[in-house]
């Protein structure tokens, strides 16, 4: 009995979460921004699995690869933060700052799709997740700035656990349900490049409401 009331209480800041995310349009905006990363980011990864399997057949040589790209994506992150994270934000403001990935996923997936190589894939997985961790992740936080106590502590434990792996599934299952229609690279390019457009759109009006509600507020 004991356990079962100890269960129900560790999940109960879970459920505060989702009822004040479900009556927010402005933290529903934010599971929208989470779900288009998570999801774009799971095409991404089959792409580049394939890619990778085909450049590489002795698995030595792929994971050699992988720690290549990780170790030039941690040295670009750690100079972009060091240097000129704080001042792009500042700069260029939330709403652009947020729009920058989903930019670069645009141009970048239109890119893999037309010239399905190496080189464009690694160019592209630098580029996207050195930009992710060196600015888009800190504008994501500043969306929370806006927010009560008590949805930055629930509310966002929720999106950053539940929504982005609903985010990941779903991008496993589409990759898979264009698989098994036998559809070539062409309509995944598409499916991608629409949704990091849909992506972008809804990363500058979030960051538009956020300036707003800060201004509101001062």
């Amino acid at each position: 009995m004991r356990d079962t009331l100890q269960g129900k209480g560790a999940l109960a800041p879970l459920f505060t979460g989702i009822s004040q995310t479900m009556r927010s349009p402005y933290l529903l905006g934010i599971c929208g921004y989470i779900l288009f990363y998570s999801i774009t980011s799971t095409l991404l990864y089959f792409q580049q699995a394939s890619i990778v399997r085909q450049a590489f057949s002795d698995e030595s040589q792929r994971t050699a690869f992988f720690a290549s790209v990780d170790l030039t994506i941690n040295v670009l992150t750690l100079i972009c933060q060091l240097t000129a994270s704080g001042r792009i934000i500042s700069r260029f403001g939330t709403p652009y700052t947020l729009m920058l990935l989903p930019l670069v996923s645009i141009i970048g997936f239109a890119w893999l799709g037309w010239a399905p190589s190496l080189a464009v894939l690694v160019g592209f997985t630098i580029l996207r997740r050195a930009i992710n961790f060196a600015l888009s992740r800190p504008s994501r936080e500043i969306l929370f700035t806006v927010v009560s106590k008590e949805e930055k502590y629930h509310a966002k434990v929720f999106i950053d656990t539940l929504v982005y792996r609903a985010g990941d599934q779903m991008g496993a299952w589409s990759y898979q349900a264009i698989s098994l229609l036998g559809l070539a690279l062409g309509p995944l390019t598409l499916f991608s490049v629409a949704l990091a457009c849909g992506w972008a759109a809804l990363s500058f009006a979030l960051g538009k409401n956020q300036e707003k509600i800060s201004r509101h507020r001062a």
